[in-house]
């Protein structure tokens, strides 16, 4: 018993449409590699020499105080500011917790994407007690802190 393949026009052009596609992809990996390094800084070369000269003071990402470049986390806000925190297995753990506390704080921007995030970077990391962090996430998410000081009790 002899099978024949039969190949019929619709596929004969889609085989070439995909070859088209192909190629094209082809081409563009091509060009891209070809066309040299992409330089990753968003400034020029006076910037770039400040920033890497030694009297230079790093900030932290969150609250742009200065902080010494030994540190692993600003004394200020306690956002990890260190080279190698999050790559350390232990200030990692404090390093994560400062995101979860700033998620039940509501202290960041209220966008899809971060709530969803903080949503599922709670159920990774709280296993069994995701269902308390998110309570505690969401009552703070919704709730709008009083801009009144509170009034002494005398």
């Amino acid at each position: 018993m002899i099978i024949q393949a039969s190949t019929t026009g619709e596929d004969a052009l889609f085989l070439l449409a995909v070859a088209v596609l192909a190629g094209c992809g082809v081409w563009a990996v091509i060009r891209r590699l070809l066309s040299g390094p992409v330089s990753p800084d968003p400034w020029d070369e006076q910037v770039a020499v400040e920033v890497s000269s030694e009297e230079a003071t790093p900030l932290c990402h969150r609250c742009l105080l200065p902080h010494h470049p030994n540190v692993d986390f600003c004394s200020d806000c306690g956002a990890a500011v260190g080279q190698y925190t999050n790559w350390l297995p232990f200030p990692y753990l404090f390093s994560v917790g400062h995101l979860l506390r700033i998620g039940t704080a509501g202290d960041f921007k209220h966008s899809p994407l971060t709530i969803g995030g903080f949503l599922m970077l709670g159920l990774a990391e709280y296993s069994l007690f995701f269902p308390v962090y998110w309570v505690v996430f969401l009552r703070n998410l919704f709730h709008q802190p009083s801009t009144q000081p509170p009034e002494s009790q005398s």
